[in-house]
């Protein structure tokens, strides 16, 4: 596998990639120690390829969520593999031995400086559904977001404004 990912970037190669793990748990298992090795450009390529196996509906991503929750937490991790992972967190029913862990780690990703906009507009996906789960996060969140709106780009800024009406129903 480490062969696919050391080839140029293309979609072709990144696709080679899913199709090879996307119904194999071994290769699945492979694909995630390579996020995990956090070797660039391998790592960043693997998570793409997880990510898209997501969009999908194959893979086991289910099975690495302690992994994934680790990665998040972890400041030596780039923002391409975060946000790869955090854009599928936003989709899953996070298991509740890991949400306070997530929390955290996409509280801490939204009002670090120089996260990158997608890992930031994510990890706000990812609160609100927490927030619909632990109401007494709502405060919280609405203040990260009502820090990030005066200097965020326009994305994350109508990510912020649509996240703050829903809360306000």
């Amino acid at each position: 596998m480490k062969e696919l990912l050391a080839k140029k970037a293309s979609r072709a190669n990144s696709f080679k990639v899913v199709s090879l793990v996307a119904n194999d748990p071994e290769r699945y298992k492979e694909l995630v120690e390579i996020i995990k090795e956090n070797q660039s450009p391998f790592s960043e390529k693997a998570a793409w390829a997880m990510n898209h196996c997501f969009d999908d509906g194959t893979g086991f991503f289910d099975d690495y969520f302690e992994d994934f929750a680790q990665i998040l937490a972890n400041d030596l991790y780039s923002d391409s593999v975060k946000r790869n992972i955090v854009r599928v967190f936003q989709f899953k029913k996070i298991p509740e031995n890991l949400q306070g862990s997530i929390i955290n780690s996409c509280f801490g990703l939204a009002q670090k400086r120089d996260t990158a906009i997608a890992v930031k507009a994510f990890s706000l996906g990812v609160l609100e559904n927490m927030a619909k789960l632990y109401p007494e996060l709502t405060n919280e969140l609405v203040a990260c977001i009502e820090e990030l709106l005066p200097t965020a780009s326009s994305g994350l800024k109508n990510r912020g404004q649509h996240i703050l009406k829903r809360l306000n129903k």
